[in-house]
């Protein structure tokens, strides 16, 4: 990999340091990481352009650092991208840089999880029909009805930057990678983030509403209803053997749909939404 960081950007590189998710090294006292990534060429262009942009904000994403070639290059059957960060930091994101951030309008950059999300969790579940996993169908229904209201969605809706995922806690150097980057409706990141809020005993859901206009209440209630939480449950138990807490999981299943309820009655009760029997119903689970 020295060999090759000096081919492709002309740094002699002393030493790197193997972590789990990335490679470490320092350079002229500057810090740099690499990544392994999925992304086209042009899809780091675009990301490039994104973080050019968001300069111009204040918002400071980590830099993707240029090669010879573009900003990927090839290493052991494998597709790399360096970033020199522009903060690292332990310190959580706070609700107004999720404000902030989730504010800026830009152009369109496609990249979606959710339907993928779906998919892998159906196949995983056709192939291993043993495996035993508390309430899937039922959070596979949310899934799919939060896909539903999206398709409904005005196609004209403006979309904003994001992130792939967020949760509370997460940390500033992490926030601002730029490989972290999705375009999508203003409402996701801070919707995920009130989730993630929620699994730690805070329900948010009613009040996040006050950062949004009555146009996005919509796109932020299908985010909402999307249990991203479960798949990544699923996801921990399935790749990395953590435990799946049968009773956690219905305790959840029980408590997400009541507040729920609650969010879709709010906003029912301000703007005309899709009817919704099972919500609308005072016990439905």
């Amino acid at each position: 990999m020295k060999e090759k960081l000096y081919l492709e950007y002309g740094y002699k590189i002393d030493y790197l340091t193997y972590k789990k998710d990335y490679i470490y090294f320092e350079y002229n006292d500057s810090k740099y990481f690499i990544y392994k990534t999925i992304f086209t060429e042009e899809q780091l262009s675009k990301l490039n352009q994104i973080v050019n942009h968001l300069d111009n904000y204040a918002i400071f994403f980590h830099q993707l650092i240029p090669n010879k070639q573009g900003f990927k290059f090839e290493f052991a059957n494998d597709t790399y991208v360096l970033i020199k960060p522009r903060i690292i930091s332990e310190r959580p994101i706070t609700l107004n840089e999720i404000i902030k951030v989730s504010n800026v309008p830009v152009e369109n950059f496609n990249y979606n999880i959710i339907e993928t999300k779906i998919d892998f969790i159906e196949q995983y579940l056709a192939n291993y029909e043993s495996l035993e996993l508390e309430n899937i169908n039922y959070f596979i229904g949310l899934a799919e009805n939060s896909i539903t209201l999206f398709n409904l969605t005005n196609s004209s809706s403006k979309i904003y930057l994001n992130h792939r995922r967020i949760h509370y806690n997460e940390k500033a150097f992490d926030f601002y990678n730029p490989l972290n980057i999705v375009i999508d409706y203003r409402s996701r990141d801070l919707a995920e983030y009130a989730k993630s809020l929620f699994l730690f005993g805070n329900n948010k859901l009613i009040e996040f509403l006050k950062y949004f206009d009555y146009n996005d209440w919509y796109t932020y209630f299908a985010r909402v209803l999307y249990p991203s939480f479960y798949f990544d449950l699923v996801d921990n138990y399935i790749n990395k053997s953590i435990k799946f807490d049968k009773k956690r999981i219905n305790y959840l299943a029980n408590s997400f749909e009541q507040a729920l309820r609650e969010l879709y009655i709010y906003i029912s009760s301000n703007i005309n939404m899709p009817d919704i029997e099972w919500l609308r119903n005072i016990n439905n689970f």
